[in-house]
Order: structure tokens, then sequence, then C-alpha cells
């Protein structure tokens, strides 16, 4: 009932207003009662009213004062808050309301500064990672061409060996420049109308491409009785079904195969990349989407991932108002599905709308 320093404010003032009115009738009556001349009477009242007034404002000010000492603490956390110190918390205790709100909103300002600080050091340390790792193998293999190349042939071997890893630094920045956009709002979506069969089609026959080396099969199934048409962004949709399209057939084995199912339910549509191939542990699962991620750093390097394709595909996704989930089992298999409305995503002002 009384947990807010407004009803506590006005209890104040409404008791302290009772006891000076019935304090003066009582001086009043005092007075009048007695023999005193009018200048004793006079000092009387004076000196009664002086009382009142006094213990009101010193009441008044001890209900200030607790709230005060309450806001200090909260001053000298932000005194103390730096970059290097947000887990700093006001963990003071109150029975007022308001001051409750606003320390609890305080701790889940500091909270969410700390996450974002957090991810900001561990993606920048995780960049400097992948790049300082081309750029030390670029290093050694031309000092080594330096002292030891003799030949044309054995120059030229070196110089595709610094292209391959130039070109995997490039794709490692340009990952990292689409990801810095899209959370800056930089990259906005052109929507339009498009045809997904036709889209997922185009991809299936890029994928029977990319797989002809390792003899795998690429399959597609279309279970909608009809073509497929959604809103979305033609470019960005190629770029995550291309992005699924390409891991599986990259970690499946020669001889395996990778299916590629597209099915309908009422408003929304479900792409579905099935492959057969080295499978993800569960202990991985909850982390895949997260930049840099790797279940085997050694195999992903070998095969030329930056660690940042399905953290694209997953804002892709989500940037569409889709959702996407995996199942997978170690040595069978993994299986991506992409579900997206039909009706295209709720776009902001930013966003671009194509007819």
């Amino acid at each position: 009932m009384l947990s807010t320093a407004r009803s506590r404010l006005t209890l104040i003032v409404a008791l302290a207003l009772a006891v000076a009115m019935a304090a003066s009738a009582g001086v009043t009556c005092l007075v009048h009662t007695t023999d005193w001349s009018a200048n004793v009477r006079l000092l009387t009242i004076v000196a009664c009213s002086i009382v009142i007034i006094t213990l009101f404002s010193l009441g008044f000010r001890l209900v200030l004062n607790i709230h005060r000492r309450t806001l200090l603490q909260m001053v000298d956390n932000f005194r103390d808050m730096s970059i290097d110190h947000l887990s700093l918390r006001a963990d003071f205790p109150t029975s007022c309301v308001e001051l409750g709100i606003l320390r609890d909103e305080y701790n889940a300002m500091l909270e969410r500064l700390e996450s974002a600080v957090q991810r900001v050091r561990q993606f920048s340390g995780d960049a400097s990672h992948e790049l300082r790792t081309p750029l030390t193998i670029l290093r050694g293999e031309t000092e080594v061409t330096l002292h030891w190349a003799k030949t044309p042939e054995e120059f030229r071997a070196a110089l595709q060996s610094n292209m391959e890893e130039i070109d995997r630094m490039g794709r490692i920045l340009e990952d990292l420049l689409t990801l810095a956009k899209s959370e800056s709002g930089e990259l906005p979506l052109s929507i339009g109308q498009l045809s997904l069969s036709d889209l997922v089609q185009e991809l299936y026959i890029q994928g029977r491409t990319l797989a002809e080396g390792k003899d795998i099969t690429v399959s597609m199934h279309h279970g909608a009785d009809s073509e497929v048409s959604i809103r979305g962004d033609d470019l960005r949709l190629r770029q995550l079904f291309l992005n699924l399209l390409s891991n599986a057939i990259r970690y499946t084995s020669e001889g395996g195969r990778v299916d590629i199912d597209v099915s309908r339910c009422d408003d929304t549509v479900t792409v579905a990349v099935i492959d057969s191939g080295i499978g993800i542990a569960p202990e991985h699962l909850p982390h895949i989407f997260e930049r840099f991620y790797r279940t085997d750093e050694a195999r992903n390097r070998a095969h030329g991932g930056t660690g940042l394709g399905l953290a694209i595909v997953k804002w892709i996704t989500e940037a569409h108002d889709g959702t996407i989930r995996v199942t997978s089992t170690v040595n069978e298999g993994s299986r991506f599905e992409v579900c997206l409305p039909l009706a295209g995503p709720t776009l902001g002002e930013e966003s671009k709308d194509k007819n």
C-alpha cells in the first residue's frame, strides 16, 4: 500500500497537516482560556508553529535521506563502472517501487552491455585468429620459396598456394562485412515476388556440378502440388540455400548423397537439405550458428570453410521472419530445415520493397 514514494510522501503530508491543525486548535484553545497577555499569547502561537514546522521538516528530510542514500549507492556504482568492470550490479534492498524498478533496469542494462562487449571481444579475437593463420602461411611459404625455389615451376606452385590463402582471406573479410552490415542495419533486404521453386531448381543444378568431383548424388524432391511463390530477397535466399548445399557436399564423403526437399504447408514453405555426411555431435549442435565455431578446426580449415557460413544462413533466415533447425547423427548425416513465410518478412522503413 505504501510501497511507492508518492504514497509515502502523500501520507506524510496528510499526517503533518492533521497534526498541525490539531496542534493549532489546541494551542488556540489553551491561549484563549488563560489570562496571558496578548504578547505572550502571540509568542506562544508563533513558537508552537515553529516547532510544528520544524518537526514536519525533519520528518520529510528523514524520508528523503532514506531514498537519497539509495540513489547515492547507484551513483557510486556508476563511478566504478567501466568497460572492464561491467559485472558490477546494484544489489541494495529497497521497499520503494520506483527505486526497485530503477535498480532492476540498471542491472538489466549492465547485463546487455556486458553481453555485447563479450561478443565484440570474442568476435575480434576470433577474426584476428582466422586472419592470422592464412597470413602466417603466406609468410612461411614466401620465405621458403625465396630461399629454396629454383625453377619456374616451383615459383608457380608457391604463387598458386599463396593465391588460395589470399582467396580465403577475401572470403573471410567479405563474410565479416556482410554480418557487420546486417547488424548495423546497413544491409537492407530487397524484397520482391519470386519463384522459390525455380530458385531451388537452379541451385539443384549447381549442386550437381559441385558434387561431380566427389561422385556425390544430388537429388531434388518438390512436394508441393504447384509452383511455390514467395516474397523475399532473391540474392540473399540464393546465398542461404547455396551455403547449406555447399556445406552438405563439402562434408559428405565420396559416393554419398545430398537431397533437397521442398514442401508447402498452408502459408509457409520448408526447404530441407539432407546429406549422408559426417554428421554433427550433439554437444556441437547448439553452437553451429555461432561465428567462427567449428566442430573440427583442422578438418574445416582443410575444406576451406571460414566458419561464418552458417551464421550468415541464420541471419538471412531470421531476416525473412523464418526459422531454421538442424538434426544430425554422427557418421550418418545432417538435415537442415529452413521454414519461410510465403508472405515474406515484416520490413521496416529501411528495407526496400521491389514490385
